[in-house]
Order: C-alpha cells, then sequence, then structure tokens
C-alpha cells in the first residue's frame, strides 16, 4: 500500500504525512528529504546546481526508487507531479490524494515558514501571492489527475482516514 500526498507547497502534505503514517504504523517518506539524502545535497544546493529541469529529474528518479516500499505514506514535492508523468506513475502505484489549499492561506503558510524554498526565498509578500496563483493555476490540472481530494484549512485526521479507513482495510 502506497499513499501519495500531492499539493502545492505549504498545503501540509509532510505534516499530515507523519500524522497519517502513525495512525496507520506505516512509514513516512517525503521525498524532498528522501531526494537531499539520495543527492547529498540540500533542495536549495540542488536546484543551484542542476537548475529546475535537472532537480525535475533527480525527483523522478527518486519517486521511481520508492517504486518497491509498501506499506508507506510519501509527501511529494508540489512540482513532484507535474513533471516526467509522474502523476501517472503514483496512480499506477498507489493512492493519490490533492490536499488543495486556498493561495491566501498559502502565501500565509509559505511566508511563515522556515523552509527554503527555491522558486519563491526572492519574492516579497506582494510577487510572492501573484506567483502562488499564477503558478497554482498552471499545476491545478496535474493535482486534479488525484484519485481524492481534501481542502486544507481546518483539516483533522478524520477528514484522511474517511477516505483512507476503506482503502486500506480493502
Amino acid at each position: 500500500m502506497r499513499i501519495f500526498l500531492i499539493g502545492y507547497m505549504g498545503c501540509g502534505k509532510s505534516r499530515w504525512g507523519k500524522i497519517i503514517a502513525e495512525h496507520y504504523g506505516f512509514r513516512f517518506i517525503d521525498l524532498d528529504t528522501h531526494i537531499e539524502e539520495r543527492e547529498n545535497a540540500t533542495i536549495p544546493e540542488i536546484f543551484s546546481q542542476h537548475e529546475e529541469s535537472g532537480f525535475r529529474l533527480i525527483e523522478h528518479e527518486a519517486l521511481e526508487s520508492i517504486r518497491e516500499e509498501e506499506n508507506v505514506i510519501i509527501a511529494t514535492g508540489g512540482g513532484a507531479p507535474c513533471f516526467h508523468n509522474n502523476m501517472e506513475t503514483m496512480n499506477s502505484l498507489g493512492t493519490t490524494l490533492f490536499v488543495e489549499c486556498s493561495p491566501q492561506l498559502l502565501q500565509e503558510r509559505i511566508s511563515n515558514s522556515d523552509n527554503e524554498r527555491p522558486l519563491v526565498m526572492h519574492l516579497s509578500e506582494d510577487e510572492l501571492l501573484k506567483y502562488i496563483i499564477r503558478h497554482l493555476n498552471n499545476r491545478i490540472p496535474f493535482y486534479e489527475q488525484a484519485q481524492y481530494k481534501l481542502v486544507s484549512g481546518n483539516l483533522e485526521i478524520e477528514n484522511f482516514t474517511a477516505i483512507l479507513d476503506p482503502i486500506i482495510k480493502s
């Protein structure tokens, strides 16, 4: 059983992935952390060395490397579903769940985050919101290919278990 959490950066994939994994006794993999361990470099360093196109290939290879994992919750990076047919791969390997979030809430979370996010780290607050809206519009068609969707904001574990319990128990 593989469950992939997808959605824009800041929507809560990593936070909820840990909670869900603990709830079901599954292993948790944050794809970005997995990439950093494989490459022995941080995501910003990888972006700097390989630019986005190189990072996306590394990301695809990392996704392929967990193909055989079982009983795992995987929090993907925000762009992972949008490149190299990764969305198709994830749908074929397991269950995909899109954690949707409003641009305003994403801006707030990204602005208040300690994480270095290479795509937005040099933007002002106003530029960040405009970037998120434009970028999110490009990514939504990929995210909408997920098998399930939850809207972030006031999520509780019960929102996830209502979807996942029947899948895991079958």
